[in-house]
């Protein structure tokens, strides 16, 4: 979500909050789920504008803000990130009424996510981790080199050890890509063996390597995890491949969550036939173009 609260993001979510609904007690509801208190939200709309008239649904919204500022800064961000994911996770934009410019919050949606967009690659330039500057900083090719002879070696060992072994090949893989990784985490019951934020999105990480190829159900797993998630995707990573009805009933013509990569792909990466932000691109492109979720080893 949003790092700076500016006047821009307000203005938005104003115009944009204040015509995604058609109906006054549609509005007083999605206040009353974005956070704002059931004593200020009732005192609000029983109010009238400077003319003794019923104020519009953006006089409400300019009201509400007057007060939100006199609640603190916390509640205010509170209830403007709650707006926001209101409008960007919105997907039928459909007027219920011929007089319902529903198309303006549509253009707000939008234009919050270009400005989501552009706070999460500035956010991502400086998380990036740098190496001290008094390591001697060897090159690429002599990294992934490094990473090659690692990986191989991961071959001779325990499928148990492999598989946490290949977690941190990983990262460093991601470090020497210039890619942001946050390591492994638990939501619940629900684990995630990490994630790396590229080009200003989240991509949700799944790394396995069983003697088994993966199935379909492994899959749903990281799509479930991303759908969930705020603007969220997925990348699975299955050394072993996928099975047959796997490959046989790739989604198309529904939305894309989770891109798949097997064994070849990273050993490609690994052995320097292309990079790994050169595969994601790649793999990117065909799922936007093509819908092809699972992408061929020669790029």
């Amino acid at each position: 979500m949003f790092d700076v609260f500016s006047e821009e993001i307000e203005v938005q979510i104003k115009l944009g909050i204040s015509t995604l609904y058609w109906y006054v007690n549609d509005l007083k509801k999605a206040w009353l789920r974005a956070g704002v208190d059931d004593k200020l939200c009732n005192s609000i709309f029983i109010r009238k504008n400077s003319s003794g008239l019923k104020p519009s649904k953006r006089e409400f919204m300019d009201m509400l803000y007057v007060e939100l500022r006199n609640t603190g800064y916390n509640k205010r961000l509170e209830v403007s990130r709650n707006f926001v994911r209101f409008l960007i996770e919105h997907k039928n934009f459909v007027p219920h009424d011929q007089k319902h410019r529903i198309e303006i919050a549509e253009k707000c949606s939008l234009k919050l996510k270009d400005i989501l967009n552009q706070q999460l690659k500035e956010r991502e330039k400086k998380e990036i981790i740098k190496k001290p500057s008094h390591e001697t900083k060897k090159s690429y090719s002599e990294q992934i080199s490094m990473l090659e002879n690692q990986f191989k070696s991961l071959f001779t060992l325990e499928p148990q050890k492999r598989g946490y072994e290949l977690e941190k090949l990983f990262t460093e893989l991601m470090k020497i890509s210039g890619v942001f990784v946050e390591k492994s985490f638990k939501i619940e019951a629900e684990q995630i063996d990490g994630a790396i934020k590229y080009e200003g999105h989240y991509y949700l990480v799944e790394l396995k390597w069983t003697e088994k190829k993966i199935d379909q159900a492994q899959i749903a797993s990281l799509y479930f995890k991303a759908e969930g998630k705020l603007d969220a995707r997925g990348v699975f990573f299955s050394i072993n491949g996928y099975s047959k009805e796997v490959l046989s009933t790739l989604p198309r013509g529904r939305e894309i969550k989770v891109l798949l990569f097997d064994g070849v792909h990273l050993m490609n990466v690994f052995s320097g036939i292309y990079t790994f932000n050169e595969l994601l691109e790649y793999s990117l492109k065909q799922a936007s173009l093509k819908g092809e979720i699972y992408c061929s080893h020669t790029i």
